[in-house]
Parts: structure tokens; C-alpha cells; sequence
């Protein structure tokens, strides 16, 4: 250190400088800070300490900040030139972290906390600033000694003093304001001001999930649960992998508040380093008081495991934090000299929950009927009315007797009956199917009954068509006649033996067996069907439906009425079946109904519109079903998220159907990551989104060319966004030629179209070539009116090209062959965005007369307000080349009143 000179220093700042935000950044700030002390390089020391403060900032850590702000303000006082235009800048608007940072530590005294907040109105007044920070200051501290009128009356002058530039952004002055409106009991005033506040575009770093975890609350008071849903998923998206944040404070207690436990401890689990870390007390205070209103509502004996402490029951944990609340809450309170703090934990620990809120991602069963309680009596007569019940059609009450008669009772059992429990247990799932295990237990029947057992599995097995037709040869009953009959009558049906599966329907008709009557009633309907007569068979099967059926029966009608419905494309009718179907049974039966209608629901594209009955499949499979068909239902409901642009929701229930995906579903796999993948291109979560269409590519088999090269195409996009130019380049060029190989040369063109849009401005000859390509291919295109949008795309391309050499004349002269172009296809809004960019070509040239004349060409061809701000944009930097007044313009005025 003794030797290290000037340029060693500022070296040292540099790396420091650009080490991630964390304490070893801080440390190395500081380390260079008494370098540039040392050396005597004040605008050195400066900057150390400009950057010390923000670091502290990021970290969280307000006491940080204190001696390098003393420092800073102390320089300046010696030597303002020694702090260029940004530090000046950081200094004036760090002067509101240290009210806040002194405000949140009992540490500081009160008069200190006042003092600063002084210093600051007179430093922004000496200045020419807006008031509004202080007003901010003022107002938080009234809150924070518990002065309500004082909190109103700041935030009143808050809230009428206009930002100024040392205001913090638009979007975080909202979150402020929402925050003391909630505290003030203006709960719908601040639900509809947050609210408001969200539809403005920021590039804030802390929004827009600081206005929605200030929102949680007046949304929670008014009963807007629907919003406090999306307020708490997408906020806790955005800040789930930070650290430092408090907002997660907010999102544990929501959790805890709202019927939320299981996804409140998963994130407390995230955040269990905050209970040892170091942190503003006021943080600490908040994460103690919320994290012990989750753990109220937990198993005591729950356990975590806690950085630098072990292993503590959620009892534990609660002790010790609930206790650090209320001890640092006494510190604030001796501090300020009023109640405020204690009496606030105290109310937080004891709030009663708020109504359910339901999550993206249901995560336990809706209010349902659950069946009859378990039978009781004695064992061989429950096993009895089991087996008349199932053969009478009844099988919703036989089941309930099945589940009464635990398997470890069937020794008890005369050998008959407990057989019939045994098979029946394989039949509806209740263990696994077992072939051998089956032909032992039917072996102990009489030859009749299992041979009706043996002809109701015929259509599952190998050789299913021989067996059913020996069942039939064999049967000495007609009960088991018409049992084996209807079963060779589907599986003739499905080899197209129309003739040989009518007379089976005929042979079981003549039969006329009354307990199976409503299933050969189906099955004709169904017969019918499978000639493809869907009109008829829909006719037959709802007229069916009509009468009286066993409930055996009726389960089958309601499955083929709803599969003919969604096959004709009757989607009321299919949806209102589908919601009759689960309907009219209760669990475990309406969960295997559950499977059809979601079925339905997807192959009619209506999950969307059907959000409701996906959100109740996906709880009740959690109940009745297996992790499997779970996946196969949050697979579904995602689907309804995407198709109402709620993304973040798409996103959850994706990663949760992820989980619960099982070994042999790889193409439910296959289709949960890549759309996983593009959602979460959506939402701009690009690594992310990079991962999962990755490992949707080697899922896809090889020879899916058409979905392969629709998957390149997504996964190049993400490629591009990242920057990674040569992987986006090679997928594209991938997905073009599969397309090529595929046969779709327009979807060619299109890749090698966005390949040559994405390249970066220095890669003119890489974009030249891929347009060559593309131009090539647009002979093998037979559609006129695709050759026109292909030709279009890429004479918009050429034009690019053009200017970005300076050749504005080819430019102009491309633009207006793509104008013409579009003008033929009746794209007025793609008209405008030409006649923009031709506006914008000009002015590239120096002529901003021209540039002038093309926007408002431009303006008189608006469909829509959909490209306002853009013609408005390119108008008034026109007009101000131009040295032209744009304020008085007519046409920047009505362009400016249509944007608001």
C-alpha cells in the first residue's frame, strides 16, 4: 500500500466499482476511499464516497451512508469543483435516504431525525427544488410517531406539491402515496390510485412491485381479493430472488392473512437468513413482526433450519422473533416518546385472518360434497351390498362400501366376497392392476362371474377381442352374456366390423337384462358414433339422458354427450355438459369426471373463458387424482392464464406443473416447458426463458420438424434479446431450413425475416444475406397475398439496410415500394409505421421538412391511437430541428390530448 500511486487508485475504484451490489463491494469502496485520502485525490475521495452511499443504498444499510455523506457534504464545502455533475446530483438526492435512514434506527435521536429533515427543506429551497420530498419526509415521520393529523396534513401537501427533479419517479411517489393513504383508512382511495399508477411505463428498479405490495392491504380492506391476488403474485415474482428487499415482509403476512400458510412458509424459508442478518432496525422489526404472524398460524412443531442459528420448531422461531419485534418496537416508541410501535405489533400479532384469497396455483381442494361417511356394520354384509350395488349400476354407494372394507379384513371374508372386494379395488384404481393377481382371484369365483369380470377388462388387454368372444361362448347367464356382448361390440366398432357390433347390440337388446339396460342404452348411442354418425348418435344419447339411468349409465352418457358435443363443436353445450357431468357426482367419481371435461375445455380451445372450472379441477385432483393428472390440469389452466394475459399467473401454475410432472409424461413435459418458455419471454425473464425452450429441444423427437422449427424460432428471439447474435443466428437459420424441409416456405421466409430484424447494426452483411435468402425463397410461394407481406418485409428490411449505410435516397425509395404494399394488403396501422420510418430517413438526411411532411402524413393515417406517442415523437423532433415552436402546434396538441 505504502508504494501505490494515483492511477492504482482510480484502477481500484474502477474494479470496485463494478463488483456486484453486496458487502464486499461496500468494503472495496471503502478500502479505495482511504487510498484516495492517503494520496490526497479529493475528486477521487468523492466519487468514493458518492458510490459508497448508493452501495448502501442497494444493500439496504442507511447507517452506511452516514459517514460517507458527513464526508461528502464536507468536501463540498471545501471544494464544490471537486464533484462533477452526477456526484453534485447523487449528493443533493442522497440528502433523502439520510432522513430515512435516521427515521428507522432508534439509535438516532428524534431532534437528529428533525434536524436532517430541516437541512434538506433548506438545502432544496437554497437550490430552487420542488418541496415534495421534504412534504414526504414530514409525512412519514408523523406516521412513524403516530400523529395521524400530522400525517394528513403532510401528505395533503404532498399530494399537491408537483415533482421536481430531485422527486423520486413517478411510479415510486405513487407506492408512497398509497402507502399513507392505507395507513390513513382512505383504503379505496389508495386502491384506486395504486391501481392508476400501474398502467405508467418506469424503468425503476424498485417498481412496479412497490406499488403492489402497498396495495396488498387497501385491496384486502375493500374486498378487491381478485387484485390482491395479482397485486401479491406478480410483486412476489419480481422480488422473489432479492435478499435485501423488505417488500417480502409484505408478502409472508399476506400470505399468512389470506389463507395462504403453505406459500407463506415457502417464502419465509426463502428469507430465513433475515432472522440473523444484519439489518435497519426498522427492517428488522417489520420482517420479525411478519414472519411471526405466519408462524401463529403453523404446526408448532414444524422445523427450520436458520443460517447461523440451527434447527428451530416454528414455536421457537416465533418466541424469538415475536419477542424481537416487540423489543425493538419499546426502542422506537422510547425513542419517539409515544405508543405507536408496541400497540402496532401488538395488532399485527393478533389480526384476524382476512377471507381466503385464491393463488394462480389452487393449493387445496374447493368446497365440495365429500361423499357419505365410511360404512360401518358387519364386514360380509357391507361386501355383499357392495357387489348387488355394482352390478344394479350403483357404483357410487359400492364404492363407498368398497372403501369401508379395508384389504387386511378380506381373510375375514367368505373366499367369493372377498375376491369380488379385491378385484374391484384393481378395477377402480384403488392398487394397481395385477393380471396375476386378478386370475387368482377370479379363479376362486364361480365360472360365470369371472368370466363377466374377465369380459369387462377384455378391451384394455392384448388378445382382448378372443377373450371377449370366449366370455361370451362360455357365459351361461345373461347378465354375462350382455356384459360380454357390449364389450365385443366396441372392439368390432374399432376394427370397423360395423355389421358384426350391431349384432351385438342386437343379440343384447333381445337379451333385455333390467339392471343393464341404461348402459346398453349408451352403448347403442355409442355404436352409432363410431359409424360417425355424431348427429345421431348425439339425438339418441340426449334423449337417453333424459330418462331414468343407473348412475354407472349415466356416467357413461354424460362422458359420450360431452365427447359429441366437443367433436360437432357445440361449445355452449359442451361446456354446460362438462359442468352438469362433475356435477352430479361427488368426489372420488366427479374427479375422474374432471379428466373429460378438461379435456374438452382444451380441445375446444375454451380455457380462457373457462378459468373457473380449470381453478376447481386442479384443486380437487389435488384431493382424489394423482400428481400426474394434476400436471395435466395446471397444464390447462395455464392455458386459460395465457389466453387472458395474465402471464405471471401462467407462470406460477407452469413451474408448479413442472413439479408434479411424472416419469412417463415426457410430452405433457415437452408442452409445460416450452410454453413455460415463451411466457416467460413474455414477461421479459430471458435466462429463464433460454432454459426451458432448451430442454423443450431435446425433448421434441427429431423427427417433429414442424414443431422443432416453431420451437427455434421462439428460442432464437430469446437469443437475441440476450445478445447471444451467433446462437440466435444459427437457430433461425436451423429453423428456416426445417421449415424448407417441412414445406412451409412462407414460415422460411418469416425466420430468415426476424433473423435479419434482430441482427445489431454492425452486421449489415450478415442481414443482407439472410434477406437474400428470403427473397429467394419467395418464388416457391403460391398465396398472392403472402408474397405481398413477405415482399413488404423485406423491402422494409432493405430500406434499413440503406440508411444504415447513409444511401437515404435507396431508402426512401424502398420505403415507399413497401408503403405501396401494405396500402394493397389494408394494413393501415403496419402504413403508418412505414411512413414513420420513411419520416425518420429524412431526418436521418438532414431534411426535417420532409421529416415533418411524412408524420403528419402519418398522423392523418391513424387508425387507432395505437402509434400516437410514435408520430407524436417524430413530429416534434422534426418541428425542433426545424427550431419551430411544437408547444402551440394544432396537431402536437390533439396528438398530445389523444395520448393522455
Amino acid at each position: 500500500m505504502a508504494d501505490f500511486t494515483a492511477q492504482d487508485a482510480e484502477q481500484a475504484f474502477l474494479d470496485a466499482y463494478n463488483m456486484p451490489t453486496g458487502m464486499p463491494k461496500h468494503e472495496a469502496l471503502e478500502r479505495v476511499a482511504r487510498m484516495a485520502d492517503a494520496l490526497g485525490h479529493l475528486p477521487l475521495g468523492v466519487s468514493c464516497r458518492i458510490a459508497m452511499i448508493d452501495s448502501a443504498y442497494y444493500l439496504s444499510r442507511y447507517d452506511l451512508m452516514l459517514a460517507p455523506f458527513a464526508w461528502a457534504r464536507a468536501a463540498e464545502e471545501k471544494d464544490p469543483e471537486a464533484f462533477n455533475e452526477y456526484e453534485v446530483h447523487s449528493l443533493n438526492w442522497s440528502h433523502k435516504w439520510i432522513a430515512t435512514g435516521l427515521r428507522r434506527d432508534p439509535r438516532f435521536s428524534l431532534e437528529q431525525v428533525e434536524a436532517v429533515i430541516g437541512q434538506l427543506a433548506d438545502r432544496y429551497g437554497r437550490l430552487g427544488f420542488s418541496a415534495q420530498p421534504v412534504h414526504g419526509a414530514r409525512a412519514e415521520l408523523a406516521y412513524h410517531v403516530g400523529d395521524t393529523t400530522g400525517l394528513a396534513e403532510h401528505l395533503g401537501r404532498y399530494l399537491a406539491t408537483e415533482r421536481g427533479p430531485m422527486a423520486d419517479c413517478e411510479a415510486c411517489v405513487v407506492e408512497e402515496q398509497v402507502w399513507m393513504l392505507s395507513r390513513l383508512g382512505r383504503h379505496q382511495e389508495a386502491a384506486a390510485h395504486g391501481w392508476e399508477g400501474l398502467s405508467g411505463q418506469t424503468g425503476c428498479a424498485t417498481q412496479p412491485q412497490g406499488i403492489l405490495s402497498a396495495l396488498l392491504w387497501p385491496l384486502l380492506e375493500i374486498g378487491d381479493l381478485e387484485r390482491a391476488a395479482h397485486a401479491h403474485t406478480t410483486a412476489y415474482r419480481l422480488i422473489k430472488d432479492d435478499e435485501i428487499t423488505s417488500y417480502v415482509h409484505e408478502h409472508i403476512r399476506f400470505c399468512a392473512l389470506t389463507g395462504n400458510v403453505a406459500r407463506g412458509e415457502e417464502i419465509l424459508r426463502r428469507s430465513l437468513h433475515k432472522v440473523t442478518a444484519t439489518q435497519l432496525p426498522a427492517d428488522e422489526m417489520s420482517f420479525a413482526e411478519s414472519a411471526s404472524v405466519l408462524l401463529r398460524r403453523l404446526p408448532p412443531d414444524v422445523v427450520f433450519d436458520v443460517p447461523q442459528v440451527g434447527s428451530l420448531t416454528a414455536a421457537e422461531l416465533l418466541d424469538r422473533l415475536s419477542a424481537r419485534a416487540r423489543e425493538l418496537a419499546k426502542a422506537f416508541d422510547e425513542r419517539n416518546g409515544t405508543p405507536a410501535w408496541e400497540g402496532r405489533v401488538a395488532q399485527a400479532l393478533a389480526q384476524p385472518d382476512y377471507p381466503h384469497v385464491e393463488l394462480a396455483v389452487p393449493a387445496a381442494p374447493v368446497a365440495a360434497p365429500t361423499g357419505e361417511p365410511l360404512v360401518s356394520g358387519d364386514p360380509v354384509e357391507i361386501a355383499e351390498s357392495m357387489v348387488a350395488l355394482y352390478e344394479q349400476g350403483d357404483f357410487v354407494t359400492a364404492r363407498r362400501m368398497l372403501d369401508s372394507l379395508p384389504a387386511d379384513m378380506d381373510p375375514l371374508l367368505p373366499p367369493d366376497l372377498a375376491a369380488h372386494a379385491g378385484i374391484r379395488r384393481m378395477t377402480t384404481g384403488l392398487v394397481p392392476f395385477d393380471l396375476e393377481a386378478f386370475d387368482e382371484l377370479a379363479a376362486v369365483l364361480p365360472h360365470d362371474l369371472a368370466l363377466r369380470y374377465r369380459a369387462r377388462l377384455a378391451i384394455g388387454l392384448e388378445g382382448g377381442l378372443e377373450l371377449a368372444e370366449r366370455c361370451l361362448a362360455e357365459a351361461t347367464s345373461d347378465y354375462t352374456r350382455t356384459v360380454a356382448a357390449l364389450t365385443l361390440a366396441e372392439l368390432y366398432d374399432r376394427t370397423e366390423a360395423h355389421e358384426r357390433a350391431a349384432e351385438m347390440i342386437a343379440l343384447v337388446s333381445s337379451l333385455d337384462v333390467a339392471d343393464l339396460r341404461g348402459r346398453v342404452a349408451v352403448e347403442t348411442a355409442e355404436h352409432r358414433a363410431r359409424q360417425q354418425d355424431l348427429d345421431g348418435a348425439l339425438t339418441e344419447i340426449t334423449a337417453v339422458m333424459a330418462g331414468e339411468l343407473p348412475l354407472n349409465a349415466r356416467f357413461e352418457g354424460y362422458r359420450l354427450k360431452l365427447r359429441l358435443e366437443t367433436l360437432l363443436r357445440r361449445v355452449p353445450e359442451a361446456v354446460a355438459t362438462a359442468r352438469e357431468f362433475v356435477a352430479a357426482f361427488p368426489p372420488p367419481e366427479s374427479a375422474e369426471a374432471r379428466w373429460y371435461q378438461v379435456a374438452a375445455i382444451q380441445e375446444l380451445d375454451q380455457e380462457g373463458a373457462c378459468l373457473a372450472d380449470l381453478r376447481e379441477a386442479v384443486a380437487i385432483s389435488r384431493a382424489h387424482l394423482s400428481p400426474g393428472h394434476t400436471a395435466h390440469f395446471c397444464f390447462a389452466l395455464s392455458g386459460g392464464y395465457v389466453q387472458t394475459d395474465r402471464f405471471v399467473e401462467a407462470a406460477e401454475v407452469l413451474e408448479e406443473a413442472l413439479r408434479l410432472v411424472q416419469e412417463g409424461q415426457e410430452d405433457l413435459r415437452l408442452q409445460i416447458v416450452f410454453r413455460l418458455g415463451q411466457v416467460c419471454r413474455k414477461l421479459g425473464e430471458l435466462p429463464a426463458a433460454e432454459r426451458h425452450l432448451r430442454e423443450a429441444a431435446e425433448l421434441l423427437p427429431a423427427e417433429e420438424t414442424a414443431r422443432r422449427a416453431f420451437l427455434l424460432d421462439a428460442l432464437a428471439s430469446v437469443q437475441g434479446r440476450l445478445d447471444k447474435h451467433d446462437e440466435a443466428t444459427a437457430s433461425w437459420r436451423a429453423a428456416a431450413a426445417l421449415w424448407q424441409q417441412e414445406g412451409d416456405v412462407s414460415e422460411a421466409i418469416g425466420s430468415l425475416v426476424e433473423l435479419a430484424s434482430t441482427l445489431p447494426d454492425d452486421e449489415v452483411a450478415e442481414t443482407t444475406s439472410a434477406i437474400d435468402e428470403a427473397e429467394a425463397l419467395l418464388a416457391s410461394l403460391d398465396d398472392p397475398a403472402e408474397v405481398t407481406r413477405r415482399q413488404a418485409e423485406i423491402l422494409a428490411i432493405r430500406a434499413w439496410v440503406h440508411t444504415q449505410a447513409g444511401e437515404f435516397p435507396l431508402a426512401m425509395k424502398h420505403y415507399r415500394d413497401t408503403e405501396a404494399l401494405v396500402t394493397s394488403l389494408g394494413d393501415h396501422n403496419w402504413r403508418v409505421f412505414v411512413v414513420l420510418r420513411a419520416a425518420q430517413v429524412l431526418l436521418g438526411a438532414d431534411d426535417a421538412e420532409g421529416a415533418e411532411a411524412e408524420a403528419r402524413r402519418a398522423a392523418s393515417l391513424l387508425p387507432d391511437d395505437a402509434q400516437v406517442g410514435n408520430v407524436l415523437s417524430v413530429l416534434s423532433e422534426a418541428l425542433h430541428r426545424q427550431n419551430k415552436p411544437s408547444g402551440t402546434d394544432p396537431l402536437v396538441r390533439e396528438l398530445t390530448a389523444r395520448l393522455d
